[in-house]
């Protein structure tokens, strides 16, 4: 049976979750206090166990044809012992059935691995959401600007940098805003942003990388290069690695339940 979760499937929910994506205790108990919705959580059910799930988390999308809703699937998985059933097949063509009859334009993920863009086309799915990566060293030379950690008051002027571009660009509104800065509050280094002449320049949110490295995340806004020294002098690393839009990386892919046809594009950044 497949069906949305209730409040008491909690536990079965977090224990499933818990055998297919193992490690990363820190993020997965933020995300179950802070994000988790058993509304959007569906449900491949069979004897009272659940066997497989999906999250349906609702996103607006912005492409050739306006906003829109979409729906982004996320922790996609399958108990061990229940896969090669078609299991998160049924589950996806459920989805893609309960998008049309709520009026959502599209299903978007990102394959947890390479080879998982070739088992999505089956399904419909196109790549789409393309990145840059550079990698900078810390350089002994003043900041033009100032570097500092952004917090909730910054969010409308992050939001025109972010928006600020052309192609398709899935899209924040103000509580998503606010979940991705609790989040990398909680768990990484922060979101820090380039100020100058009394505004804000450019952004990025930051994980810790390793000893002494930082990765950069959604490097928005002009003059990166000064934000990235900046943010380096801050945390006093010596490395960091900085994402943008861009197309040399494949990142995601969406699945139109209408002839739209499939543009180059941007993710903002979906939880981990």
């Amino acid at each position: 049976m497949i069906r949305f979760a209730e409040q008491s499937d909690f536990h079965a929910v977090l224990s499933l979750w818990k055998r297919c994506f193992p490690g990363d205790d820190a993020f997965r108990d933020w995300f179950f206090h802070h994000a988790y919705d058993p509304a959007v959580t569906l449900l491949d059910e069979e004897h009272g166990e659940i066997c497989a799930m999906v999250q349906m988390l609702p996103y607006m999308l912005r492409d050739v044809r306006g906003i829109r809703p979409v729906t982004y699937i996320y922790g996609a998985c399958t108990a061990p012992e229940h896969r090669r059933q078609h299991r998160m097949d049924r589950l996806l063509q459920y989805s893609f059935a309960w998008d049309r009859e709520h009026g959502r334009a599209a299903s978007i993920l990102i394959p947890q691995e390479d080879w998982l863009f070739g088992f999505y086309d089956q399904f419909g799915y196109r790549t789409a959401f393309y990145l840059d990566t550079i990698t900078r060293k810390r350089e002994n030379k003043a900041v033009s600007g100032t570097v500092r950690c952004l917090n909730a008051a910054d969010i409308p002027v992050m939001r025109e940098l972010y928006e600020d571009s052309t192609g398709m660009r899935l899209l924040r509104s103000d509580a998503e805003w606010n979940t991705q800065l609790d989040m990398f509050q909680a768990l990484g280094m922060g979101a820090f942003g380039l100020e100058s002449n009394g505004r804000l320049q450019s952004y990025a949110f930051v994980w810790n990388d390793g000893a002494e490295k930082l990765w950069a995340q959604e490097c928005c806004g002009t003059d990166t290069d000064m934000l990235a020294q900046g943010i380096l002098q801050a945390c006093d690393c010596s490395e960091i690695r900085m994402t943008s839009a861009g197309i040399e990386h494949k990142l995601g892919c969406i699945r139109y339940h209408d002839d739209t046809s499939v543009q180059p594009g941007y993710f903002n950044l979906l939880f981990n």
